[in-house]
């Protein structure tokens, strides 16, 4: 009697099995579409067949193959644990800095973009941050911790050139931030693409990047960014906009012109 942890182990050990397997479940595949898709020679695929019939995983139409439903039942789960351990490995070295506090979980982060400092690059989640700006059309942002000079400026650059952009933050961090490029700053609001807001009760910090989610991963001791995580999943930007909207409704708007002034 076969285990259920042995047929795990049947499909794990093989990129044959799983490829094959993913192939059925996109749709009907004969010996040759089989072959063509998984590389195998026609002996290979005929073994891995007939295991699939045993284990009445597959039907045969004709020349086609096609999975039954207890089959589809096998390839939805074991492919559901294929990405959550393809989600676990991408976050492995950034767990111990990811942010838990803003109700965010590891299931919203399925298929994230993961930027890691590292010592031949420091400026790796920075460089993502500004990629980021640079490409994309719009930016919701609420956070606590003040921005690099250079991405201020030019988050503001990109609103005068036309881009979107509505920042939430605390008084005293949106104050420094203006007086980075106060000019600017005025120019950017006054073009009606900058909305500035400040609200002094955030719980912490993310962005969102047309529909893209995403968040710096810090070091609660030295508050440096370690890394940045970036996804587009229905889930994250769900929560994500929830979330921003909340704080939005409460927070007050910021007139950069008396920066501008005091300056």
């Amino acid at each position: 009697m076969i285990t259920p942890v042995e047929d795990i182990e049947f499909l794990a050990r093989s990129a044959h099995r799983v490829n094959a397997l993913g192939a059925l479940a996109a749709g009907g595949q004969s010996r040759d579409d089989l072959r063509e898709a998984i590389g195998a020679s026609n002996a290979t695929v005929g073994r891995l067949l007939n295991e699939f019939d045993k284990r009445t995983w597959i039907t045969r139409d004709g020349h086609r193959y096609e999975l039954t439903p207890l089959g589809e039942f096998i390839a939805t789960g074991f492919f559901a644990l294929v990405e959550r351990f393809e989600t676990e490995h991408s976050i492995r070295d950034i767990w111990q800095w990811f942010p838990t506090d803003l109700g965010f979980t590891i299931e919203m982060f399925s298929g994230a973009t993961v930027t890691l400092q590292d010592d031949r690059n420091p400026y790796c989640p920075n460089s993502r941050y500004a990629e980021l700006i640079e490409t994309s059309e719009s930016l919701r942002e609420m956070g606590t911790v003040l921005h690099k000079p250079e991405n201020v400026r030019t988050v503001m650059e990109r609103a005068v050139a036309g881009m979107e952009v509505e920042l939430v933050f605390p008084s005293d961090v949106m104050t420094a931030m203006v007086e980075y490029a106060p000019e600017l700053a005025n120019e950017a609001v006054k073009s009606g693409n900058l909305v500035l807001l400040v609200s002094d009760e955030l719980p912490g910090g993310f962005w969102i990047f047309d529909e893209r989610v995403g968040m710096c991963c810090r070091d609660p001791e030295t508050e440096l960014s370690r890394a940045v995580i970036d996804t587009s999943t229905t889930g994250a930007r769900a929560h994500a906009q929830s979330l921003y909207d909340a704080y939005r409704r409460e927070a007050t708007p910021f007139n950069p012109a008396a920066v501008f002034v005091a300056s």
